[in-house]
């Protein structure tokens, strides 16, 4: 299945677009601002890798050679 995303603040445009979804025979779901933040979230743990992670002991061995300075 595809999607895809409109985004507006006009509740005006949101009612129409979801109307004009509905008599095309499409499903359609209005997304709260913390429903969007949570799927933006997601995507960005998608696309995080392991690799790039730094593990706590080499963070705090870096931080204190900087005290050291």
């Amino acid at each position: 299945m595809a999607s895809i995303i409109i985004h507006t603040d006009n509740k005006k445009d949101i009612s129409l677009l979801k109307e004009l979804a509905e008599k095309m025979g499409l499903s359609s779901q209005i997304l709260s601002k913390e429903e969007k933040e949570d799927i933006n979230f997601a995507e960005l743990m998608k696309q995080n890798h392991v690799n790039d992670n730094l593990l706590k002991e080499d963070a705090l061995t870096y931080y204190r050679n900087l005290q050291k300075k």
